[in-house]
């Protein structure tokens, strides 16, 4: 007999590999618990701890009274690099350089690779910061949306999951020149400019466009610390 633990664990396993083999997308709906324990052909309360399991590592949500549903991010969890016990500044500082080095390539591929929808909603996601920064709101779940939008079109599958957990340097980055009117103007140039390059096609001149302002959100980091 199987010590529950080990069970749950194996059964977990299957239905990631379901998951895998049925190919499920972030947002489809599960079978319910009865439909599951007949195709594992364990109990019910075997599911349920495979699915705390599954849970626990964002691969599944409940959503009470609906049913288990495929993660948007499947085995994404909320802080997998452990960046809440970094100290606050040398985070900052750190993020910005990982930027540095992945997003300018990754602005290139995009332009690349991209396709219409990922151009529209990349041209829409600037729309909104633009918007918001014009109108002094805090434009930072816009900025991120914009820079995820761009690292989806790169077609990377790694490259649009890192990206969007390296850009909550933005949230710090924003926070540290808020009150300088400046800086949100300059970046709103930033962006326009990485736009136009993207609308042109030239994955050059998009490339150094995002690396010119990566290095700004950067400089003006040091110089706020």
């Amino acid at each position: 007999m199987y010590d529950k633990s080990i069970l749950s664990q194996r059964v977990a396993e299957s239905i990631k590999q379901m998951i895998l083999d049925k190919d499920y997308h972030p947002g489809d709906k599960l079978p319910n618990e009865i439909e599951m324990t007949q195709m594992v052909n364990v109990s019910r309360s075997t599911i349920r701890e495979a699915i705390k399991i599954l849970v626990s590592t964002n691969i599944l949500e409940v959503r009470r009274g609906k049913g288990t549903y495929v993660s948007d991010k499947p085995g994404l969890t909320k802080d997998p690099l452990g960046m809440d016990f970094i100290n606050e500044d040398r985070l900052l500082m750190d993020l910005f350089e990982i930027r540095l080095l992945l997003e300018p390539e990754m602005t290139k591929l995009a332009v690349q690779r991209g396709r219409p929808s990922d151009f529209d909603k990349i041209f829409q996601t600037y729309e909104i910061v633009s918007e918001q920064i014009k109108s002094g709101e805090n434009h930072t779940e816009a900025d991120i949306a914009f820079h995820t939008a761009i690292a989806d079109a790169s077609h990377n599958i790694i490259m649009n999951r890192i990206v969007p957990l390296i850009n909550e340097g933005i949230v710090g980055g924003y926070l540290k020149t808020k009150d300088n009117p400046e800086s949100a103007e300059e970046v709103l140039r930033q962006h326009e400019k990485i736009v136009d390059y993207i609308k042109q096609r030239n994955p050059q001149k998009a490339k150094k466009a995002m690396q010119d302002h990566i290095l700004y959100g950067l400089q003006g980091f040091k110089g706020y610390n």
